[in-house]
């Protein structure tokens, strides 16, 4: 299950149950399995919380390959972001992955540069980045993606594939296809409303997906509002 850069991401408070429409302009969540090989090895959650022109992303990962009682492969992540007028203010990540720790701090110093301290980058990042550990379709416009998980930055390469279904416990959902390749390669999908569905990449020479389980409110129109 290795792989340069592991993109996933989760929260610690699992999904915010909303009620009231304040709520649900502000707070959404969504919830994916992790699976690979047939495997269920894990799940991905990330909270979304909006406060004016601030949004605070929560994300947390955890999994576990286990075969025939052979534990083959374990990772956890722990991320918080702060983002304003939908640009990165600060990150600040941790990644335990076989009992080895990886971690990033970005901190915005002006408007476009970045000091970031991390495991895998220490210096200082001009730009207006995403980042790996969920992916607003926003992203899609931006050719670097700072590491959550030691504070690299990618460039990557963005490409509109095309309609394609997708499958869900919960049914087939018809989305739009986009392939990202470059220091990070993976596959991302998006539905009608441009809200992040699925994903999937190779890993240990397999596939492995993030299938949609839950959804509470809608994290691309909390984007779109700030």
């Amino acid at each position: 299950m290795n792989r340069r850069h592991f993109v996933l991401g989760i929260s610690n408070f699992g999904l915010i149950m909303l009620s009231g429409t304040t709520a649900e302009s502000s707070t959404a969540g969504t919830v994916f399995n992790i699976t690979w090989r047939d495997l269920n090895i894990g799940y991905s959650k990330v909270n979304i919380t909006r406060n004016g022109s601030q949004i605070v992303a929560r994300t947390e990962v955890l999994i576990k390959v286990n075969i025939l009682g052979i534990d083959l492969f374990d990772y956890k992540l722990n991320s918080k972001e702060i983002w304003r007028n939908k640009a990165l203010f600060s990150l600040d990540s941790e990644v335990f992955t076989a009992g080895k720790r990886e971690f990033s701090s970005v901190k915005r110093k002006s408007q476009n540069s970045f000091e970031i301290f991390g495991s895998g980058f220490k210096g200082i990042f001009s730009g207006n980045p995403g980042t790996t550990s969920y992916f607003t379709p926003h992203f899609l416009e931006r050719d670097v993606w700072i590491s959550t998980q030691n504070g690299k930055p990618l460039n990557v390469e963005v490409k509109k594939v095309g309609p394609q279904s997708i499958n869900t416990p919960n049914g087939t959902i018809e989305a739009m296809k986009w392939s990202i390749t470059g220091d990070l390669q993976l596959n991302l999908f998006y539905d009608n409303n441009d809200e992040w569905v699925g994903s999937d990449f190779r890993a240990g020479g397999s596939k492995a997906q993030f299938v949609l389980h839950k959804k509470v409110g809608m994290i691309n129109q909390i984007w779109a509002s700030t």
